[in-house]
């Protein structure tokens, strides 16, 4: 899993350490400021006369909620991640966002009946949403950018001193050897998909199309087979173009990164389902 942060990193994390992480007592640390910070946001007289246990059970819960839908976003995230792209890349500010507005919602349903204060105009709830969104976010993005190397770096036993200390180091640069297609000389990582266009065949990359003339099968019988499948038998698609998975009617349907959507052809689907599960889309 990749955690994307406010300011764009993406830290790598282990199975289950997201979890680890949100209940680590730096964190708990943190929710209790947050719990200060409502303190001191909705003091005012009517506020303070209700007894001080009474407003942490409030104020608490609000967290409380927060955090838990903050768990729940977060495997909701990564569950719709991988489906779309194959990879889990959490998106935290969205979750945080989401987060916070669950929590202040729940305080504002619970306040009528905890306080006795009457339920707050819509335009009164709006602007403290922008308001606590805004300062969450910023104090959670501070918080990482303190916090995540050094929660990590007991959680792991080893020594990290700022955030990209976490971030792996880039893959160098591996130029692709050329591809010979159909007399084209291609890029594999750019090839999308070839489709059958009467008796030509449109090759189409991310640099643009390319005609060639058919039939298909040839075509693709001198590619490697790793680079892709056949999904019908006027459609060849390359795995590095797949990026999630629809239907149409009741046939499957790839979903490919330049917005293309190729259904399956019922004979294929079977072939074409477990070759999904090994690149791990399915």
């Amino acid at each position: 899993m990749q955690l994307r942060l406010l300011t764009g990193e993406r830290i790598p994390l282990a199975a289950g350490e997201f979890l680890r992480i949100a209940v680590h007592p730096y964190l708990l640390l943190f929710y209790a400021l947050i719990v200060a910070f409502i303190f001191v946001a909705n003091a005012n007289p009517t506020r303070d006369a209700v007894p001080l246990g009474l407003r942490l059970i409030g104020y608490g819960s609000s967290v409380l909620v927060g955090v838990l839908v903050l768990f729940l976003s977060v495997a909701l995230a990564r569950r719709i991640s991988l489906r779309r792209t194959g990879q889990d890349i959490i998106p935290f500010p969205i979750n945080l966002a989401i987060t916070v507005a669950c929590s202040v919602l729940f305080g504002e349903a619970l306040t009528p009946r905890l306080y006795g204060d009457p339920m707050a105009p819509v335009g009164h709830i709006l602007m403290k949403l922008g308001f606590y969104i805004v300062t969450v976010e910023v104090g959670a993005a501070v918080a990482m950018y303190l916090l995540l190397p050094r929660i990590l770096s007991r959680l792991r036993g080893r020594s990290y001193r700022s955030l990209s200390d976490l971030m792996p180091p880039p893959d160098p640069a591996v130029a692709e050897p050329a591809l010979r297609l159909a007399g084209h000389d291609l890029n594999p990582a750019n090839l999308i998909r070839m489709e059958v266009d009467g008796d030509l065949i449109r090759i189409i990359t991310t640099e643009g199309t390319r005609v060639a003339q058919g039939p298909l099968t040839p075509l693709v019988e001198s590619l490697p087979a790793s680079i892709g499948i056949m999904v019908h038998r006027a459609d060849w698609v390359a795995r590095s173009a797949v990026v999630g998975t629809t239907r149409i009617g009741r046939s499957r349907a790839l979903r490919l990164r330049n917005g293309d959507v190729v259904r399956v052809a019922s004979s294929r689907d079977a072939v074409v389902a477990e070759w999904l599960r090994q690149i791990g889309l399915v």
